[in-house]
């Protein structure tokens, strides 16, 4: 990380916010930025849980949290928070307007060593954002909740450098990450299309009335859900048996479902204001419980099964 000693985050909303907590938890003094001053609030409030959440798991020292949250330097000024950075990234909406002016903004106010990184899911960044240092430009996707889960899909464009993907390879290394670079760009990288995938059948089967929200929920916690921390999607088929697969295949009675534009079931609790955990009930209701609340026991569950798969090698 000497190449790396100060970072940006733009955006501070439910990626931005986590960021920030990584790169000031490996001892990285951070900016993050957003021009909602109230969003900026709501950003302090939910580090300072998720740092409280860390320690009562023994994964910090309570007594590290002030000097974590003092590296976090919040501010709705672009130019305070870039002007000094090495490595910046933005987790803004997914508009590609906003983020081409956004790189525009960024090229001109950063140092011309810095690189500039994209959260983005899906969009293809290189072909329409233009700086001054197309080989400084890339995506690291990093996934919810950023400060826990280890996968970072890195993704060069056809005029990033080489050396731009090892320096932030290593960085992402040194904050305890898991980088994985892809060859090319690809819609959806890798984790977001298997993702889709599952999400697409499972909105298909609920909106058909084939099963409701928590019972196609069970139907993944209680069976497949169980093997995929260990054996993921690939290794699978090997305990399965691929000459199984193989006869599966050939039958061909599986068929995906149509692509889908939009979802009615979506529809409806959005215009209702159910926006998820964020207005306390999406398709749950989570009570007079607090996002930080729902937020916190999340992340607990999730450190007791990340414990566990640390202790368990490859089978």
């Amino acid at each position: 990380m000497t190449a790396i000693r100060q970072t940006a985050v733009i955006g501070a909303g439910t990626m931005g916010h986590a960021l920030a907590l990584v790169f000031a938890r490996h001892g990285l003094p951070t900016f993050l930025v957003d021009r909602d001053e109230a969003v900026l609030a709501t950003a302090r409030r939910r580090i300072a849980a998720a740092l409280e959440t860390l320690a009562a798991e023994g994964m910090l020292e309570a007594g590290a949290i002030p000097a974590v949250i003092g590296r976090i330097h919040t501010t709705p000024r672009l130019e305070e928070a870039c002007g000094g950075a090495d490595f910046i990234t933005e987790a803004v909406v997914e508009d590609p307007g906003v983020k081409r002016g956004l790189f525009a903004a960024l090229d001109r106010i950063a140092p011309p060593h810095a690189i500039l990184a994209s959260n983005t899911s899906h969009l293809d960044l290189f072909s329409f954002v233009a700086t001054g240092r197309p080989e400084k430009v890339l995506i690291t996707h990093w996934f919810s909740p950023p400060h826990l889960i280890p996968l970072v899909e890195v993704v060069g464009g056809p005029r990033t450098s080489a050396a731009t993907i090892e320096t932030v390879r290593a960085l992402l290394a040194a904050l305890g990450k898991k980088p994985l670079v892809l060859r090319r760009f690809l819609p959806g990288f890798i984790a977001n299309r298997l993702q889709a995938a599952l999400t697409q059948e499972a909105l298909f089967l609920l909106e058909n009335g084939y099963a409701t929200a928590e019972e196609l929920d069970e139907a993944v916690k209680q069976s497949f859900a169980l093997r995929t921390p260990f054996l993921g999607v690939i290794q699978r088929l090997d305990f399965a048996g691929l000459d199984l697969q193989q006869a599966i295949l050939k039958n061909r009675r599986y068929r995906p479902p149509p692509p889908i534009e939009r979802s009615q079931a979506i529809e409806e609790r959005v215009a209702r204001g159910r926006l998820g955990v964020k207005t306390g009930a999406g398709f749950y209701d989570y009570g007079a419980r607090s996002p930080e609340e729902v937020f916190r026991e999340r992340d607990r569950r999730l450190i007791r099964l990340l414990r566990l798969l640390e202790e368990t090698g490859p089978l």
